[in-house]
């Protein structure tokens, strides 16, 4: 029996894999356009934190060539995973936006492998398992994030979803299990799409709420704060030095309404949940499989009745209502700007059919199961094939380009100048800089390349500046010297000045364009060496965040192997044989 279960298990994992490769096809076009939107400031950044990484920086977090070669940084602020994972194929000599399409594709199939992990442990049925996998794969909303938006972030959170509800279910209804699960995604949530996690924290809440008589077992705390300081071990070298960051000045990213919307203009038209037309640019549509899965819940929830104390029912319901909530809250007629401003940095309402598209996947795979009591395999062609016929034809909404794009034309960086809008490729809307330097962008656009002297005098000669690295000599400085170095401030900068064979670290501070700013004491001659090192918070809590990652690692293979011994080994099987 155990080697059908593990065959059939094999075959889902191929409908997976061949799944993913029917929705990624498109990728396959060399002319496809992958810098629609979003998409080129992902290219770019990519770019940018390669270089980074070339140049020998520590953390890769300052990205030297943009914003006219004073650097700017996104990885400081914005969640790292989709930075420096897709790089892992440019080492094997992929360009950019192949990087991006390969990483795409690692997404997609792996969403659908831990949707059906996460399905098959709630219904112990590999065929509803499935079912849930491939209209996870196929929803619709999916192709707007692909191929319309590419908004790489927020795609890649398809993977973490069903990752965080697992181990919460495992947790709760498991005995004896950890549910290792709810630690992994909310890490690689954390890490990939901040605004994201904080929802999806909510909707964790609320389904830790429905589950309130388990928190009488004080093994359940024990386990939940167990997991809340390995989510937030592990993921100490992004969020130490964002919260050191918004702590050391204004940055616009942290200023109160700068990623926050209070109108409804990208709100969700009823009409697109259902259909979407030709002069569309997005889509939004439920599709029909999950159309018609939802008209079954009434007949479903009838049978159900008598099974209201059953988990998988409570999940069922749970996740029906939140579900429905999120496509709600994704409607232009939803009040989202009477919403609190922390919540309307999701900024786009139709955001919400992330959560849609993943809770009601799991209900409407449900919904067929106990509909059909027996699901055969065809069933499962069936919605595989009314999924791909809809991904397939909603595919043409996809951008494509005249000629294959060349990602070399965006490197060097594209300088800022009086051309650049309100939005740069490379820099976005510029919501990582200083307040200072953003209110002053004509400063950056006309600013010249060298060491500027603010207050005082001083002769600057042999200066030299090679990414974020800069060194110069200088002498004559008959009073104290305020001088600002061609950087934008970001924490991190080391300034060194070696004068009469004495070497002293230098304080650094803000100047009034938003630039690295240091005073100097009279001195005859002397000579000046700037390197980005990184603070001494990224150093300790990358340190945090390693021992934490070696630390799961190490006791999750000992309990690994434990359990095999005592559970699965020879002596076990002889012990149970003798009883």
């Amino acid at each position: 029996m155990k080697k059908i279960l593990r065959k059939e298990k094999t075959l889902c994992y191929l409908l997976i894999l061949f799944s993913s490769m029917i929705l990624c096809m498109p990728l396959l076009n060399s002319q496809i356009d992958m810098t629609y939107d979003d998409g080129i400031q992902h290219i770019c950044r990519l770019m940018g934190t390669w270089q980074s990484i070339e140049e020998g920086q520590p953390f890769a977090v300052i990205m030297s060539e943009f914003c006219n070669g004073f650097g700017y940084s996104w990885n400081i602020f914005y969640s790292p995973l989709t930075a420096f994972f897709p790089l892992i194929f440019h080492l094997i000599g992929a360009n950019f936006t192949i990087c991006i399409k390969i990483f795409i594709w690692f997404c997609t199939f792996l969403s659908g492998i831990f949707m059906f992990q996460f399905v098959q442990k709630v219904t112990r049925n590999n065929k509803i398992g499935i079912i849930a996998a491939i209209i996870y794969i196929f929803v619709p909303y999916r192709l707007t994030d692909m191929y319309i938006r590419n908004a790489l972030a927020e795609y890649t959170t398809f993977v973490f979803f069903p990752l965080v509800f697992d181990g919460l279910y495992t947790l709760f209804h498991k005995k004896n299990k950890w549910g290792y699960k709810l630690t992994l995604g909310a890490v690689g949530l954390i890490l990939t799409h901040t605004v994201i996690t904080m929802y999806m924290a909510i909707f964790a809440l609320l389904y830790v709420l429905i589950n309130v008589r388990k928190l009488k077992q004080i093994v359940i705390w024990k386990k939940l704060a167990i997991h809340v300081i390995l989510i937030l071990a592990i993921t100490a070298f992004f969020w130490v030095p964002l919260l050191e960051h918004a702590l050391a000045t204004n940055y616009e990213v942290f200023m109160p309404g700068r990623m926050e919307r209070n109108d409804a203009n990208f709100g969700v038209d009823i009409l697109s949940l259902f259909f979407t037309s030709k002069d569309n640019s997005m889509i939004f549509e439920l599709g029909f499989v999950t159309i018609i899965g939802l008209l079954l819940c009434i007949p479903v929830i009838k049978k159900w009745r008598k099974h209201k104390k059953n988990s998988i029912y409570a999940l069922y319901i749970f996740s029906l209502i939140a579900g429905l909530i999120s496509i709600i809250m994704s409607l232009d007629i939803f009040p989202f700007a009477m919403l609190p401003g922390i919540l309307k940095m999701l900024q786009f309402p139709f955001r919400m059919l992330t959560f849609a598209s993943f809770f009601l996947s799991l209900v409407v795979a449900i919904n067929i199961g106990i509909i059909a009591k027996k699901i055969k395999t065809q069933d499962i062609i069936i919605v595989l094939v009314a999924c791909a016929t809809i991904a397939i034809a909603l595919s043409s909404h996809a951008h494509y380009l005249e000629e294959e794009f060349d990602e070399n034309k965006l490197w060097p960086a594209i300088p800022v100048t009086e051309n650049t809008g309100r939005v740069h490729a490379g820099c976005a809307t510029f919501e990582y800089l200083p307040s200072k330097a953003f209110e002053n962008l004509e400063y950056i656009k006309t600013r010249e390349s060298g060491t500027k002297i603010l207050e005082g005098s001083a002769q600057i000669e042999n200066e030299h500046k090679e990414g974020s690295k800069a060194e110069f000599d200088i002498q004559y400085v008959l009073s104290t010297t305020k001088i600002e170095l061609p950087y934008i401030y970001y924490l991190g900068y080391i300034v060194t000045l070696e004068s009469d064979g004495n070497k002293e670290e230098l304080t650094t501070y803000e100047t009034e364009n938003g630039f690295i700013g240091i005073t100097l004491p009279v001195m005859e001659k002397g000579h000046i060496l700037v390197e980005y090192k990184g603070t001494v918070a990224m150093y300790v809590s990358t340190i945090i965040s390693s021992i934490a990652v070696i630390l799961s690692l190490v006791v999750g293979i000992y309990m690994h192997y434990w359990k095999t011994k005592k559970q699965g080994g020879l002596y076990a099987n002889k012990t149970s044989k003798s009883k």
